[in-house]
């Protein structure tokens, strides 16, 4: 998401992309959407790009159904930002749930320093992805 987001013509291609892709998994009732990598196309997206993939995650991503999966290994070693997947919270209602790896692009530790967040993190702490990967 991000590429080319200042050109007028292409500026919204991957934000088109993106929605289109959660529209198609909402639609066919899938269980997960995998996310397996380089969601992001700079490491350091704009807060622009976002918000916008806030915006479309949680335009397709809650809702009242149910999620009839079940993640079997320590939900805690897995996620760092949340202890649980964001389907099994209470107080979240979600019933397409997105799981995300880094890529290089969006690798937290790609600039090295003391925070080593990547934009992943942000999602996660919004409960929307399910973030896979993220070692302290």
């Amino acid at each position: 998401l991000g590429y080319m987001e200042k050109d007028p013509v292409r500026g919204n291609d991957s934000f088109a992309a993106f929605d289109e892709v959660l529209s198609l998994a909402k639609m066919q009732r899938s269980d997960l959407v995998l996310l397996s990598g380089d969601l992001f196309h700079d490491n350091k997206p704009s807060r622009a790009t976002i918000l916008k993939a806030i915006s479309i995650l949680r335009k397709h991503c809650l809702g009242p159904n149910p999620v009839n999966m079940e993640i079997l290994s320590d939900q805690s070693k897995n996620f760092s930002q949340n202890t649980t997947v964001n389907y099994e919270d209470p107080n979240f209602s979600v019933d397409l749930p997105v799981f995300a790896i880094h890529g290089n692009h969006d690798d937290p530790t790609r600039d090295g320093g003391a925070d080593m967040l990547a934009a992943l993190d942000i999602l996660s702490a919004t409960n929307l992805v399910n973030y896979y990967g993220r070692h302290d």
